[in-house]
């Protein structure tokens, strides 16, 4: 009888017995998994020791039974795989949280065991593989996040036979290939986030199905076609992220449908087409980004209708026509965003009214008139970009009194007025931006007060004064650009103070005096730009005192070296540093030769400018020993000797400017390693010998090759036809002989039209300049050498043919042949050089007519065919026959037409010569008028005698004309 007594206490004990053993098990799974991880202090609890029962540890909640069921332990520093981690004794467990660790390895299939699963969390560690096909036994799962980890293959399908998900997070990991049909399973769906993956398409018949859906993420995804017109049929969606796709097509019209939008990003796609007008029921929408699309067309004015719009971005598009005033009246508008687009026209008036904008980002269009004095109601306006348009009037007086703003950029507008007078109390401002504009008055003692400006730019204006010592307190300033105004007086020597500077430009102005000893203590400076100013004094101090100064222009101003006797000394010294000048520019100065040896010290120097100075004497080897030097222009100095052989182990040169010196001896043969040289001038020296054949081989990269007026002697290399890139080719005032090479027509640069683009070199841009003879003047070409092609021979000996070849090279602007000893006729298709603007066949032997299709040379301006022995008619032509001036056909005593009084002869002509001259012609006129008249005589009197009805209407005719007469008398 006891045991059936005791049964039913048996009974009620049995459940707690079997829920402690499962809390045993689970206990000893978790104390196993924590000595598999690196071990964390946050699972310091964690200890059989401690308790038998885990429902107390770190992380850890049971039901009230006992049994554990959640998991959590998001950031908590775990660091080890889950593969140690038993499922099979977590039966119960319904939440996994272990957000933000460093978890590694694979996702374990053996997580099937806990079929309870509701909520599974992996985000933010370091996963990696594939998703296990087990994961399609958690079928109670509503909440899945593997975002941000290592994941790799396709979708991973197991997942869509969890059809309880709610939200489903695979974002930031490597998976690819196209969204399965399958995914139309999940009807519950309210969150789908696969950004940053590799997946290539969306999936229109899934949108259908996913009608509670919330929230749609894709953005940065390779997807390709167009946005689904089913994208309309999620009617409750709050937000859509389709940006940094490939998405290509129109914003389809049902994007109106989805009135419950708050989120819209279409950002970085292809996306062609006007914004739909359906947008403006979107009335809940509080941030619209669809910049960087091709989006055209005007803006819809039912944006208006968008009451809860707060952020709208919708720059570097093809947008055109105005600013729609119904923007005027969005109440909640915060950042407006419209830059890089073809905008035109005045900005709303009431824009801003709303008191709450506080971003206007308005660069790069068209807009004109002034900007709307609302803009900063209520002194909110914080960002202000109004850069490249057509702003025009006095800077507004609203700025005054616009007191929180950061950032004011206004620059390259049409903007006038006293710039001391614009401005006011601006505790905050970081940036002022106004250069290329039409700002006038002086720089305001006042703006030091503006503790917090990093930088001020004010070049390309009018201003005029001098730069107040004040600025010595702005501590926070980083950039400071006056360049290119009217500014004189000297440099103040409270700048030294500005310990943060790192930009200074203050070139293009009328500043005068020496550089400032406290511009020594501007040790965080990295670009001076002083050029074409009044300065003087020296220049070496201010080579030896910033360490991380690297681009220093002084040129146009009267410096000078000076060296001190002791300079080895100063820059040896322990407290001198060598700063790693990159880009030195001093030409246009007083500098002489004393600077060579310091220069020679700056190993890290790209970029070298010394030419129109005072330097003398020899080269010496240092100087173009430098491996890093790209550029170097030492152009109208008095230096002599021969070129160092060092500059062949300078296998950086790209562009050398020798010429107006007094250099001599041969061709240069250690330039033959300079193989990366795009710009070669070593004109007016006494170079001697032979244009080696080399040359063509060596420089696959040469655009200009400028060997003028030396002593040059021998033929033209034909291998400089090889020259594919060549666009100038300079060997005039030389002592060549023989012939002009045939195979120039394999110069192919010269074969087509250049487009406009710099000759640049390092990252700053320096752009290659040349100097040439042009049109029968002396040049400096610079921005415009990219389009300048030709070819320049003169005054030389050479004899022989003009090769016809030559008309093959189509691209030339200007040829020169002239003061040679050419013979034969000039080439019979002369008019295929269709750009042609100067030619030049002067002082030759040339002989024959002058070729018809010169008439076709639509853009040429400048012609000199005299002396010669040319002979015929000259052409005629629309553009031809505006060069009347007969001095460019004198000294051919065959040549005859207009514009020279010597009329043509009988015989005498061109290819289209009629066989009439002057005189012949007026002959035959006559003769023809007698012929004419004539014939009418005899046909109309002929007609009278032989047709008697005709004789009696005549004179009829003749009787009534005579009483009408009369009778009006």
């Amino acid at each position: 009888m006891k045991p059936i007594q005791f049964l039913p206490f048996f009974l009620f004990l049995l459940p707690t017995c079997t829920a402690e053993t499962g809390a045993a098990t689970a206990a000893e799974a978790l104390v196993n998994w924590k000595t598999s991880l690196f071990q964390p202090d946050t699972l310091s609890s964690w200890s059989l020791t401690n308790s038998a029962t885990p429902c107390n540890w770190f992380g850890v909640r049971c039901d009230a039974a006992g049994s554990l069921v959640q998991l959590r332990l998001p950031s908590s520093g775990l660091n080890g795989t889950l593969l140690d981690l038993d499922f099979s004794a977590l039966p119960n467990l319904t939440h996994l949280d272990l957000y933000g660790n460093s978890l590694h390895g694979r996702v374990p299939p053996a997580i099937s065991a806990a079929s309870k699963l509701v909520f599974l969390g992996l985000s933010f560690n370091q996963l990696e593989g594939t998703v296990p096909e087990e994961l399609a036994m958690l079928t109670q799962l509503t909440n899945l996040t593997l975002s941000d980890n290592h994941l790799v293959g396709p979708f991973p399908s197991p997942i869509t036979s969890c059809s309880k998900l709610l939200h489903l997070d695979l974002s930031h990991n490597q998976f690819t290939g196209v969204l399965p049909t399958s995914l139309s399973r999940l009807t519950r769906l309210q969150v789908f986030d696969v950004s940053s993956n590799g997946f290539s398409e969306l999936m229109p018949e899934g949108l259908a199905n996913w009608t509670q859906l919330l929230s749609l993420q894709m953005n940065h995804n390779p997807l390709t076609g167009q946005i689904p017109r089913e994208i309309g049929k999620l009617r409750e969606l709050r937000s859509l992220g389709l940006g940094q796709t490939n998405l290509t097509g129109s914003i389809p019209e049902e994007i109106g449908n989805l009135t419950k939008l708050q989120d819209l990003q279409l950002l970085d796609n292809q996306f062609t087409g006007p914004i739909p007008h359906q947008i403006g029921r979107l009335t809940q929408l509080t941030v619209l980004e669809i910049s960087d699309n091709r989006l055209s067309g005007a803006i819809p004015p039912e944006i208006g209708n968008m009451t809860a719009l707060e952020i709208l971005d919708i720059s570097q598009n093809q947008f055109s026509g105005e600013l729609p005033s119904t923007i005027s009246a969005l109440p909640k508008l915060q950042s407006l965003i419209v830059i890089n687009n073809k905008l035109s026209g005045n900005l709303p008036g009431e824009l801003g009214k709303n008191g709450l904008l506080s971003t206007a980002q308005l660069t790069n269009n068209s807009f004109s008139g002034e900007l709307p004095p609302l803009l900063c109601n209520n002194s909110t306006l914080r960002y202000l970009y109004a850069e490249n348009n057509n702003f025009t009037g006095r800077l507004p007086a609203w700025l005054k009194n616009c007191t929180g703003i950061l950032r004011i950029g206004l620059g390259w507008n049409h903007f006038s007025g006293d710039v001391s007078e614009a401005f006011g109390a601006h505790p905050q401002l970081e940036v002022l931006y106004l250069p290329g504009n039409q700002l006038t008055g002086t720089l305001s003692p006042a703006w030091v007060e503006w503790r917090s400006l990093a930088n001020l730019r004010l070049d390309d204006n009018r201003i005029s004064g001098q730069i107040p010592p004040e600025f010595g307190n702005l501590t926070n300033l980083y950039y400071l650009s006056l360049s290119s105004n009217n500014l004189t007086g000297s440099i103040p020597a409270e700048l030294g103070n500005l310990a943060s500077l790192g930009w200074l430009n203050l070139s293009n102005n009328g500043i005068s005096g020496s550089l400032p000893s406290t511009v020594a203590q501007l040790s965080a400076l990295q670009s001076l730009d002083l050029s074409g100013n009044k300065l003087s004094g020296q220049v070496w101090k201010l080579l030896l005192q910033h360490p991380d100064l690297n681009y220093i222009d002084l040129s146009r101003n009267s410096f000078t070296a000076m060296l001190p006797v002791d300079w080895e000394e100063i820059t040896n010294s322990s407290s001198t540093y060598l700063p790693d000048v990159q880009y030195l520019l001093l030409s246009d100065n007083l500098i002489d030769s004393s600077i060579i040896p310091l220069l020679c010290r700056f190993s890290g120097l790209q970029i070298l400018d010394l030419s129109n100075n005072h330097l003398s004497g020899r080269l010496p080897d240092c100087l173009l020993d430098v491996e890093a030097m790209q550029y170097v222009d030492l152009a109208n100095n008095d230096l002599h000797g021969s070129i160092p052989s060092s500059m062949g182990s300078n296998a950086s040169l790209v562009s050398l400017h020798l010429n107006s010196n007094r250099f001599d001896g041969e061709f240069p043969s250690s330039l033959k390693q300079c193989r990366h040289l795009v710009a070669l001038d070593l004109g007016e020296n006494g170079f001697h010998g032979e244009i080696p054949t080399w040359v063509g081989d060596s420089f696959p990269s040469m655009i200009v090759l400028r060997l003028r007026s030396n002593r040059f002697g021998g033929s033209i290399p034909p291998q400089l036809s090889r020259l594919a890139s060549l666009q100038v080719l300079d060997l005039a005032d030389n002592d060549l002989r023989g012939s002009i090479p045939r195979s120039f027509s394999g110069l192919s640069a010269m074969a087509r039209r250049q487009e406009g683009r710099a000759v640049e070199f390092s990252a700053l841009g320096y752009s290659e300049s040349i100097q040439m003879i042009w049109k029968g003047r002396e040049l400096m070409f610079h921005s415009t050498l990219s389009l300048v092609t030709g070819i320049d021979l003169s005054s030389n000996s050479l004899s022989g043919e003009i090769p016809s070849e030559l008309t093959d090279l189509a691209g030339l602007l200007f040829l020169n042949l002239s003061r040679n000893h050419l013979s034969g006729g000039i080439p019979q298709a002369i008019g295929n050089l269709q750009w042609l603007e100067f030619l030049d066949l002067s002082m030759n032997q040339l002989s024959g007519p002058i070729p018809a299709g010169i008439a076709d040379l639509a853009f040429l301006s400048v012609l000199n065919l005299s002396n010669n022995n040319l002979s015929g008619r000259i052409p005629t032509g629309d553009q031809i026959q505006t060069l009347d001036d007969p001095s460019i056909y004198s000294g051919n005593a065959g040549l005859c037409g207009p514009p020279l009084s010597r009329g043509c002869s009988d015989g005498a002509g061109t290819e289209k010569d009629d066989g009439l001259g002057e005189e012949d012609g007026i002959i035959w006129f006559g003769l023809s008028m007698l012929l004419g008249f004539g014939f009418g005589f005899w046909v109309f009197w002929g007609c009278l005698i032989l047709k008697r009805s005709w004789r009696f209407a005549y004179f009829l005719f003749v009787d009534r004309a005579f009483d009408v007469f009369f009778r009006k008398r």
